[in-house]
C-alpha cells in the first residue's frame, strides 16, 4: 500500500476530534476504532523500521493519541469500557516506549528490531475478556515517574478497576501516594539492576489483585 493510500485510509478510519466535528460513534465503536488504530500503527512502524517507508506514521499516531486524550477524563464510560480503555492505553504506551528506543537505535546507527515481543504488550489485551482465573490486566514501562504522570494515572485507574472487579474496596488508595511509591520503587530498581526503565504489571492471582515490578534493560 502506497503512502498516499495509507493516509487516505486512516483519514476514513478516524474522524478529527475537535469541538466543531462531533464523532458519530458510541464509546464501544470508538474503542474498537482505537484498538484497530493501535494495531495498524504497529504495522506502520514495522514497515518504517524495515525500510518500507521513508517517514514515521505521524498522521495515524496523532489520530490514535487524539482518541486516547478524548477519553482520558471521560466520565460516562461503564466499568467494562474504562477497563478496556485502560488496557488499550497500556498497550499503546508499551509500543511507544519500544518505538522510542528503536528510533534512538536507528539514529545511532544500530540495528532496530521492529517486532514487539508478545510479553510486552500483546498479552495485556488478549486476557481482557476473561472473567475468572489468573490473568494479567495490563502493564506499563516507566522510566521517569515524575515526567510520566499520565502513564501512572492510567495504571492507577486500571488498578482501581481491577480491585473493584475482584470485590476489593480501593477507596482508601490515593493517586499521590501511589505515584510516590512508584517513584521510589523505580529509582530503587534502576539502581539495583542498572536498567533504563521498570515494567509494572497488574495481574489477578487467586482472586487477588497484584502489582509487580521488574527492571528492563
Amino acid at each position: 500500500m502506497t503512502l498516499f493510500r495509507r493516509e487516505r485510509y486512516y483519514r476514513n478510519c478516524f474522524h478529527p476530534v475537535n469541538g466543531l466535528e462531533q464523532i458519530d460513534m458510541d464509546v464501544d465503536q470508538e474503542l474498537t476504532s482505537l484498538e484497530d488504530g493501535i494495531r495498524r500503527l504497529k504495522i506502520e512502524y514495522e514497515i518504517f523500521f524495515n525500510g518500507g517507508a521513508k517517514r514515521l506514521p505521524y498522521d495515524l499516531r496523532w489520530r490514535v493519541e487524539s482518541l486516547i486524550k478524548k477519553y482520558s477524563d471521560f466520565g460516562k464510560m461503564s466499568s467494562a469500557q474504562r477497563f478496556r480503555y485502560n488496557t488499550l492505553v497500556a498497550k499503546f504506551q508499551s509500543y511507544s516506549d519500544l518505538w522510542r528506543r528503536m528510533v534512538k537505535s536507528k539514529e545511532e546507527g544500530r540495528p532496530a528490531f521492529a517486532t514487539l515481543p508478545a510479553t510486552e504488550a500483546e498479552t495485556s489485551v488478549e486476557t481482557q475478556g476473561q472473567t475468572s482465573g489468573d490473568r494479567m490486566i495490563c502493564q506499563l514501562v516507566c522510566s521517569d515517574p515524575e515526567a510520566e504522570e499520565e502513564k501512572l494515572q492510567n495504571l492507577f485507574k486500571s488498578l482501581i478497576e481491577a480491585k473493584r472487579e475482584c470485590g476489593e474496596k480501593p477507596e482508601t488508595l490515593q493517586f499521590q501516594n501511589f505515584k510516590k511509591f512508584l517513584a521510589e520503587k523505580t529509582s530503587k530498581l534502576k539502581d539495583q539492576f542498572k536498567c533504563e526503565s521498570v515494567c509494572y504489571v497488574i495481574s489477578v492471582e487467586a482472586g487477588k489483585v497484584k502489582l509487580t515490578a521488574k527492571g528492563k534493560i
